[in-house]
């Protein structure tokens, strides 16, 4: 079973932005001002302008759509995604190690409490802050994803890594290719040496899969290590500060920083269940 995400035209996200409750205020005493300034011929262009500039400005936001399109998806058959997103980690806890898995939720510890602060932010209204709440809540959520999924990639390329012996497949190689060698010099059959070319070329092949996986498990360990340190450090600002936006800017600066992350991980070979682009609500249900 998977989840889709609902897709949306341009008036719809248009539609999002413009009943955002923030906007409307501001479209109200925008308007009020215009008459009680006596000179709404001027004022209300000017209002149009800005409302207009601001519905296309925000409508276009790869973040604010894909916190729109997050929405709606909870409203489509909550019991099931909440069971699907149950399954899914589930299944990884039983994969991971108890370090790992607290690992994992250590780090999801910081987030709830960054989510926490950052909703105390706004104010006791920030519930109904939409762009701001939510864009917020779903950024943190896909860092968490993302560092989970970090997590269980790294675990299969240790458990490879551990079954395989590269001193012996080299060792192998090497034998392989000295009886390859002599086989051409005695001018054995092409039947023979065509079975031996196979055979260190599947030794060469299994090689640089071995050092692939020892690559990858390097970049994505320190990756771990990396979004690990940017939560812990946001969390310690987080008490001397009290700008919401500067505090927002810091927490997107951490999931703008997993892009590069996100491709890396595509280019590998990896579990179906790390297909999933769309984050289980890793702080807003417990599991």
């Amino acid at each position: 079973m998977s989840t889709t995400r609902p897709r949306y035209g341009f008036l719809k996200y248009v539609q999002a932005a413009f009943v955002w409750r923030w906007n409307l205020l501001a479209l109200g005493a925008g308007v009020a001002l215009a008459f009680l300034s006596g000179q709404p011929d001027v004022i209300l262009p000017l209002v149009a302008a800005a409302e207009i500039g601001y519905l296309g400005l925000l409508s276009t936001r790869p973040r604010f759509r894909k916190a729109v399109e997050a929405r709606a998806s909870t409203r489509l058959r909550p019991e099931v995604r909440t069971v699907e997103s149950t399954q899914v980690l589930k299944q990884m806890q039983s994969v991971l190690k108890p370090e790992a898995w607290a690992r994992f939720e250590g780090l999801r510890d910081r987030c709830l409490h960054l989510d926490r602060l950052a909703r105390q932010f706004r104010g006791l209204q920030s519930s109904d802050n939409f762009p701001a709440s939510e864009l917020q809540t779903g950024s943190l959520e896909r860092l968490l994803w993302m560092f989970l999924k970090l997590l269980y990639s790294v675990d299969a390329l240790n458990r490879f890594l551990w079954g395989t012996n590269r001193a012996e497949l080299a060792k192998q190689l090497e034998s392989s290719q000295k009886e390859l060698q002599a086989a051409q010099a005695g001018q054995r059959s092409e039947k023979v040496l065509r079975s031996l070319q196979d055979k260190v070329a599947t030794l060469k092949q299994r090689l640089e899969n071995y050092d692939r996986a020892a690559e990858n498990r390097e970049f994505l360990t320190l990756e771990l290590d990396r979004i690990e340190q940017k939560v812990n450090v946001i969390s310690e600002m987080a008490i001397n500060t009290r700008d919401a936006a500067d505090f927002t800017a810091q927490v997107d600066g951490i999931t703008d920083g997993i892009a590069a992350t996100e491709e890396a991980m595509r280019s590998l070979d990896v579990a179906p269940v790390l297909e999933r682009e769309t984050p289980p609500p890793l702080l807003t249900e417990q599991f």
